[in-house]
């Protein structure tokens, strides 16, 4: 009876040690995606599991930054290591970015753009995260439904 409860303790202990390795945050770099050109990025899952995250950044996408802000979901398809992210966000850039026209008729030169995404994601032990993602973009002035995206960051 004594092993039996020792085993019992010992199963529980290493799946609550398991969970605590789970690290929320995440930076990373991202070439198009939602930052449009380049961006750096940080994600923060709210939950000791992956699941619901937010995530901002900071990219390029014309002559003055761009700001990618949004929320992501990970779906685990392979023992904490291979996610589907599925998410939905706004960028904030440069109008001429949206704009194949690239009128200014506008005062204002900024323009946000709603960019929904999914795409596969990976978590190594070792707290390195890459991911290829589909990110079509929806704008006024222009619709992107060809739009994709690659990142590399670390987790911690």
């Amino acid at each position: 009876m004594k092993k039996i409860i020792a085993a019992i303790l010992l199963v529980a202990a290493l799946q609550a040690q398991a969970q605590k390795n789970f690290k929320k945050h995440t930076t990373y770099l991202e070439i198009l995606g939602n930052g449009i050109v380049l961006s750096a990025n940080y994600e923060l899952q709210l939950a000791d599991k992956p699941g619901f995250g937010i995530r901002a950044g900071i990219g390029l996408g014309g002559i003055k930054p761009a700001i990618p802000l949004g929320v992501v979901y990970l779906i685990n398809i392979g023992k904490q290591r291979s996610f589907i992210e599925t998410g939905a966000g706004i960028t904030l850039a440069e109008r001429d970015v949206w704009d194949d026209n690239k009128s200014q008729l506008f005062s204002n030169p900024y323009q946000v753009a709603f960019i929904p995404s999914v795409g596969y994601r990976h978590h190594t032990p070792y707290g390195l995260m890459w991911k290829l993602i589909y990110t079509p973009f929806f704008s006024k002035e222009n619709n992107e439904p060809g739009f994709f995206g690659a990142s590399i960051g670390w987790r911690f």
